[in-house]
């Protein structure tokens, strides 16, 4: 792929919330807050009973692989095995995002990743590689120094002596290079024009973080950004009570945040360059938990975006929600499509050659193509 290609699929969007339940039904249905004109268009599909697994899965196994290798249905570890993508630690203390840009910056192009209001293991490569930089909720810091500090900080912590120790030498180091990147990015978004957009976002967390995005995209000609990765974390999904009134006012944001962000992309004439990946630690138990419900495990995701091939379901919808061969108790469900299957076709999406595919998912190897997806079916014009 040449590099004029490649930079023009400049964003991959990683936005974390659970979004769709599984629904007994010979019809597939959308929440109503999500089968408004936005949402039925045909940018977006959807990959069906996905998480995290180690391997194909039984019944049988399940119960092996909760005694001997995780802590199934809490947030804290299946968030970290869903952002990593490495049970086996073949790469250690890396995510799947992260690896993708190293593969991506040996190839030459530059890269940049974005956590939005919080750090994330997804987006950690190698080290000495790519550096994600997180930004808060409101957006990059204003860093002042006044100008007669200004002119002697960098020359104050460069300064060593034969007696400095590494971790002082590490910490300065550190310090300085995120004042002079925040600087930097500060100019960068000054030159088009700061905080401004197009399109009006939603004031909610989902609709500032989105519309941050956008400003960080129209900014990637100034920074020198060839692939951006961003990741955009919601809140409020793990609806243990009042479930319907919750949900309802969630899907109302999510629609109406990602509705701006779309028109915003397209707008600047970069939807078509941009891919946008929806995730969460675990699907929602399908029996109630009082008027809520409780951490399942497979669940249905979707993907979006100007390249995508919309309007389908990808991977396998179980057919049996009470006694089939992927359902646990309490309506959990056994996933039947590891994460692998997405991130697979996203990778390959921005550029990346099958040659350094099991650096991205180094796990790949555990699962044949009946339980992957072929990214030609994901994307148009691979």
């Amino acid at each position: 792929m040449s590099a004029n290609t490649l930079q023009s699929r400049g964003s991959a969007f990683y936005l974390f919330l659970p979004l769709v339940k599984f629904v007994h039904a010979l019809v597939y249905t959308l929440h109503y807050q999500q089968s408004k004109p936005f949402m039925t268009t045909k940018i977006y599909f959807f990959f069906a009973n996905t998480g995290a697994l180690p391997y194909p899965m039984t019944k049988d196994e399940f119960y092996n692989y909760v005694a001997g290798q995780t802590r199934l249905f809490a947030h804290n570890t299946m968030s970290y095995d869903t952002e990593r993508l490495d049970p086996y630690d073949d790469i250690i203390r890396t995510g799947v995002l992260g690896r993708m840009v190293d593969v991506l910056g040996r190839k030459g192009y530059n890269t940049a990743s974005f956590a939005l209001d919080r750090n994330s293991i997804a987006l950690e490569g190698n080290p000495g590689e790519s550096k994600p930089v997180t930004i808060g909720k409101d957006g990059l810091a204003n860093i002042y120094l006044d100008p007669d500090v200004n002119n002697v900080f960098t020359k104050l912590h460069n300064k060593t002596e034969s007696d400095s120790g590494i971790f002082g030498d590490s910490w300065s180091t550190s310090l300085v290079d995120s004042v002079l990147n925040t600087q930097l990015l500060h100019e960068a978004l000054n030159s088009v024009g700061g905080a401004a957009t197009s399109v009006n976002f939603p004031n909610t967390h989902v609709g500032s973080s989105l519309k941050y995005v956008s400003r960080m995209i129209a900014s990637r000609e100034a920074r020198g950004a060839d692939v951006d990765v961003f990741r955009v974390f919601a809140k409020r999904f793990d609806t243990h009570k009042n479930n319907n009134a919750e949900i309802n006012q969630l899907f109302a944001d999510i629609n109406s945040s990602l509705r701006a962000f779309v028109d915003e992309m397209k707008s600047m004439d970069l939807w078509n360059d941009v891919t946008v990946i929806q995730t969460s630690e675990f699907g929602r138990s399908l029996s109630p938990n009082g008027s809520g419900t409780d951490h399942g495990w497979g669940g249905n995701y979707m993907l979006m975006g100007g390249s995508v091939k919309g309007g389908q379901i990808l991977g396998e919808y179980p057919t049996d929600f009470t006694n089939g061969p992927l359902t646990l108790p309490r309506g959990r469900m056994i996933p039947s499509t590891p994460w692998e299957a997405p991130f697979q076709g996203i990778a390959k999406w921005l550029g990346i050659d099958a040659s350094d595919m099991l650096e991205v998912c180094p796990n790949l190897h555990s699962f044949d193509s009946s339980h992957l997806i072929d990214p030609n079916n994901m994307f148009e014009g691979l």
